[in-house]
């Protein structure tokens, strides 16, 4: 949103804190809802707990039942639960613990919505006190361009942070890539996941001065190293990692130690028809390392 220039400064000031304000209502109603739906979502631990209550007495409930009255095992109270009258309360239990792990998964999705809100309202509200400061300031005759051209700017600050600008537009998320993320020393390793992947990850998002690697004789993940054009190749230690991440996941797994092809990305072609997750690499050094678990490489991944 541009507000008309041929307004005053004061009338620009305030159709931007106008259009802040407007975000700001929007993402508190979308607060209020988010924050229902996680209240809702936090009841799966009924479930769990009327399982483990059938669990410790099936006789509560036995075939046929559609609503059993029970004590919970977990508080002492009375409580009602629907089950499916089609199965025995062992059957119904662990129904009921599948609604409690699915209910478990909305509701940690619920509750990180809930974050993100937050703290957008929270951004919104500062950059709305912000702005009310600068027209303070001064005397609505005294703003100028100047005082217009400071509110926008601490709106095209904070706005991106949580995803919004002034025209009340998501920002755009850069679509990630399919294959297996690491980072290891700062640099970032792919690897592909399957065959289909491995022809992508190799000839097509690769880049010519990414460093590629591959175990020799056996399947497994074609892994590139992410290495910009013209700069100085990853440390030994990064690439004697990557190596063994391509080891791990590989059919060399099980063995002790197991050769390694690197190269640069721009040696590796497939040939035509070849089949998938099939190519040509050439100028290849070779390394000997063992298979090593992602976990103990990079532990915090």
């Amino acid at each position: 949103m541009e507000p008309d220039s041929t307004l005053s400064p004061i009338d620009r000031i305030r159709a931007v804190r106008s259009r802040i304000k407007a975000l700001h209502k929007h993402e508190e109603k979308k607060l209020s809802k988010q924050r229902a739906e996680a209240e809702e979502a936090s009841r799966y631990t009924r479930y769990s707990q009327a399982a483990d209550t059938l669990m410790a007495d099936p006789s509560i409930a036995p075939r046929g039942t559609a609503d059993a009255e029970f004590k919970n095992v977990h508080t002492g109270e009375t409580e009602t639960v629907a089950l499916n009258p089609a199965l025995d309360a062992l059957e119904n239990a662990e129904l009921l613990y599948k609604k409690a792990r699915k209910g478990r998964r909305g509701y940690e999705t619920a509750a990180a919505n809930v974050e993100e809100t937050e703290a957008a309202v929270g951004k919104l509200g500062g950059i709305i006190n912000i702005i009310e400061e600068r027209i303070k300031e001064k005397e609505p005759q005294d703003l100028d361009d100047g005082d217009v051209e400071h509110v926008r700017e601490i709106a095209a600050e904070f706005l991106p942070d949580i995803g919004l600008t002034l025209s009340g537009k998501k920002k755009p998320v850069e679509p990630q890539p399919p294959f297996k993320k690491y980072v290891i020393d700062g640099w970032e390793i792919y690897l592909g996941k399957n065959s289909e992947q491995n022809d992508e990850i190799s000839t097509k998002f690769a880049k010519p001065s990414d460093i590629w690697l591959h175990v020799a004789a056996h399947a497994g993940s074609h892994v590139i190293i992410r290495h910009k054009k013209d700069t100085p190749i990853p440390p030994k230690e990064v690439i004697h990692k990557a190596a063994q991440l391509a080891v791990w996941y590989s059919k060399a797994r099980h063995t002790s130690y197991a050769e390694v092809h690197v190269t640069e990305a721009r040696f590796v072609r497939k040939r035509r028809h070849a089949p998938p997750g099939e190519v040509i690499a050439e100028r290849c050094k070779a390394v000997r390392v063992e298979p090593k678990d992602p976990k103990l490489i990079v532990p915090n991944d």
